[in-house]
């Protein structure tokens, strides 16, 4: 366990595709931020002086709240916990709540990366997604943060938007290398339950871009930001040389991490989730667990001296395994595979779908397309 999430709920307005645990506005902020301080506090006291190597501030829009309210939650872990020298500590902003001034209170309390969820610089496609930011906000955005002091930077981006084609996506990737951020993520827009954006769906208001043009988009950024440099260690991320975001890295590699505020996910050793107050099942290795997504609740828990987890499910020996291949066939550099579904990869290999090097497997660009029936291929019969 060397790794910390911390959520902050709010937004300016809450997008159309979002299904995160996030809220319209401020209200409530400074009560919130400091019940999240003293979870932070109590995970300490049970779980002892960790050494902490990545830091993930997450949201949300954690840049909305007042930055000195930011810089005290990343005191708080500091002296709650034992943040290595070199440790990444990234926090999420959006370009709208961006400015020189408060990017250089986040620098100044800590924080060393900053990742911008510009989504896109396209006008049309900022108003479908529910942006409340232009592109030249954007662009000012990254530049802002660079002239605080961050030298690693990320920007989050959107493909398979309606109505947005190949040329203007391009067109965006093209603006936003040209920006000089360090690392790039690039998602496919997906239409989640609950969502506005599912709703529009369902009643036919919107008609989804298609499986073809959406991997299209996909090969279109892989090619792109290859030739700028940028190398496509996971399947959705890129970055320069050694700007690989080590806290996602984390996940990936199927590790452990804690987790604190609404809405947040942890993964902890079974020995560590028990010390946090989790049943653990005879034969876990490990467990899941999440915070429910409601903040006055959160609060209440808070305040009667409770960590405010809401859920678990233990984690067995063959569902890690599972896990571990499921997450890691999304990295370039692949996973290790045991003899068991050798003969499986074996067969996938044949189609084009992954490469295997020695006891590693990798997804192919053809694979990359069907991603989730290559991993049904390979653990499925075991995950059933």
């Amino acid at each position: 366990m060397r790794s910390l999430y911390l959520h902050i709920p709010f937004c300016e307005r809450k997008c159309e595709y979002c299904d995160f645990t996030s809220v319209a506005g401020a209200t409530g902020s400074d009560a919130y931020m400091e019940a999240l301080d003293a979870e932070v506090r109590r995970l300490g006291e049970r779980l002892g002086r960790l050494t902490l190597d990545t830091v993930f501030i997450g949201g949300g829009t954690p840049s909305l709240v007042e930055p000195e309210l930011l810089a005290r939650l990343v005191t708080t872990v500091r002296s709650t916990f034992s943040v290595a020298a070199d440790a990444e500590v990234t926090m999420e902003a959006n370009p709208s709540s961006i400015n020189a001034g408060r990017a250089r209170v986040w620098k100044a309390a800590g924080v060393n990366r900053v990742s911008i969820g510009v989504q896109s610089l396209e006008a049309d496609a900022l108003r479908f997604l529910g942006r409340v930011h232009d592109a030249d906000r954007a662009l000012a955005a990254i530049a802002e943060v660079r002239d605080a002091g961050f030298t690693s930077i990320n920007c989050d981006l959107i493909y398979a938007v309606p109505g947005l084609g190949d040329a203007r996506w391009q067109r965006t990737l093209e603006r936003v290398t040209a920006a000089g951020p360090t690392h790039i993520s690039c998602y496919e827009l997906t239409v989640e339950p609950g969502t506005p954006l599912h709703t529009q769906v369902r009643r036919g208001m919107v008609r989804p871009v298609d499986g073809a043009r959406s991997m299209r988009q996909h090969r279109i950024a892989v090619d792109l930001l290859e030739r700028a440099g940028y190398v496509q260690y996971e399947v959705s991320n890129f970055a320069l040389a050694g700007e690989e975001c080590r806290h996602n890295l984390v996940y990936w590699h199927n590790g452990y991490y804690v987790a604190a505020g609404v809405g947040a996910h942890g993964h902890l050793p079974a020995a560590a989730a028990t010390a946090v107050g989790l049943d653990v099942e005879a034969g876990a290795v490990s467990v899941r667990y999440w915070h429910g997504r409601g903040i006055s609740a959160f609060g209440r828990a808070i305040r009667a001296g409770e960590i405010p987890v809401v859920g678990s499910e233990p984690v067995g020996i063959e569902m890690r395994e599972q896990e571990r291949v499921m997450l890691g066939l999304r990295l370039r550099e692949g996973v290790r595979i045991g003899a068991s579904i050798l003969e499986e990869a074996r067969a996938l290999e044949g189609l084009g779908l992954i490469a295997i090097d020695g006891d590693r497997v990798r997804a192919t660009a053809r694979g990359e397309a069907v991603l989730n029936q290559v991993t049904l291929r390979l653990v499925g019969d075991q995950a059933a």
